[in-house]
């Protein structure tokens, strides 16, 4: 009889030692376009992606053996158009529970991480369902007088409100850290994010997320306002070899942008009116193209009467040069002043061109 106890003694802890091992995500989604899910895992050793499929109540479950390096599970539906991030841990069952068409609203609990974010989305609920509204008019007609444009914009900061209050609140927490992720990190300001992420306890220092926001901040000081701009040599579209010294001496602007971009034409950011202002030898103007089909940007040199100093990505060289100045999105100016310092950096051709007016007039 011992021999018997003993035996199912040793079954029920080997069975709840394996089951501490892993991790289950149950969830069901209402107002799903298709029944199809791809769960990708992130992990250092790279992404690895599940294919589920929802029943017809938006039901679905997935569970592994937890691997120690898994980071997080991103869960794409509607065509991989949408998406939300669960947090696994071993032995723990995920709650996924949400209305598909609106992703952030998408209540995650089980685990600390995924429950201290579903606590921060409890507290910004109200803010949430306003983005999510404005989010999902399918129809896109946009609001009166740029009403739209103004009430993302209040909207973000309402959010980052909340996000601070909370990142001050829980500073060692992980759920924190991803806050600073997703809130702080624009290309323009990541001495913010260096400022949440000081808050932070010294225990999180081997986060993943706080060692890649690290690096992320590392990389955007190489090309803030203030630093000596980034070094390059590039190749414009006649064959010349462009690097800072080209410029020396004398103001530059760089300038990021594409033909399919329609802000980032040249009458739009106001290089048109610069170049035929100020004569090269006190600023010149370097655009940064990333298109990489050349007929399409000499037939826009063919109808301009400015001869533009211009570098492609038909050898890769844009990319490289987006890389080295932290450029995410389109346009984006640099100026630089005659030591190659960087003055100013912006998007609005407006604030270019009174920048430049207010040194050189």
């Amino acid at each position: 009889m011992k021999r018997i106890v003993y035996i199912l003694s040793a079954l029920v802890s080997l069975f709840a030692c394996d089951n501490g091992k892993i991790y289950r995500i149950e969830g069901r989604l209402s107002n799903l376009d298709n029944a199809a899910l791809y769960a990708v895992c992130e992990s250092p050793e790279g992404n690895t992606i599940d294919t589920l499929a929802c029943d017809e109540k938006g039901a679905f479950a997935l569970s592994h053996e937890q691997d120690d390096n898994l980071r997080c599970i991103t869960f794409y539906y509607n065509d991989r158009e949408q998406w939300f991030t669960v947090y696994p841990e071993a032995g723990k069952t995920v709650q996924v529970r949400g209305d598909a068409k609106y992703p952030a609203l998408i209540q995650v609990k089980g685990g600390q991480i995924n429950n201290r974010l579903s606590e921060f989305k409890r507290k910004a609920e109200s803010i949430l369902k306003e983005q999510a509204h404005i989010s999902g008019n399918r129809e896109g007609i946009p609001l009166p007088n740029g009403e739209d444009v103004l009430q993302r914009a209040n909207i973000n900061l309402e959010l980052r409100s909340i996000a601070r209050d909370f990142i001050s609140g829980n500073p060692k927490e992980e759920a924190s850290a991803i806050l600073i992720d997703e809130y702080f990190t624009h290309p323009d300001e990541m001495e913010l994010a260096e400022d949440f992420l000081d808050l932070l306890s010294p225990e999180l220092n081997d986060y993943y997320i706080v060692k890649n926001l690290r690096a992320q901040i590392a990389k955007a000081k190489n090309a803030m306002v203030g630093v000596k701009a980034p070094d390059f040599s590039i190749t414009n579209i006649y064959g010349q070899t462009v690097t800072p010294d080209s410029f020396l001496n004398k103001y530059y602007i760089l300038a990021f942008t594409a033909l399919w971009c329609d802000m980032c034409q040249t009458e739009v950011m106001m290089l048109d009116e610069l170049s035929a202002q100020y004569p090269k030898d006190s600023l010149e103007i370097l655009l940064v193209s990333l298109d990489d089909e050349l007929a399409g940007v000499r037939d826009m040199l063919r109808q301009d009467s400015i001869q533009w100093n211009l570098v492609t990505d038909s050898a890769g060289q844009a990319i490289n040069l987006f890389e080295k100045y932290n450029v995410s999105s389109l346009p984006k100016c640099f100026l630089m002043d005659k030591n190659g310092i960087i003055k100013l950096r912006t998007a609005n051709g407006v604030e270019l061109r009174q920048t430049i007016d207010g040194i050189l007039k």
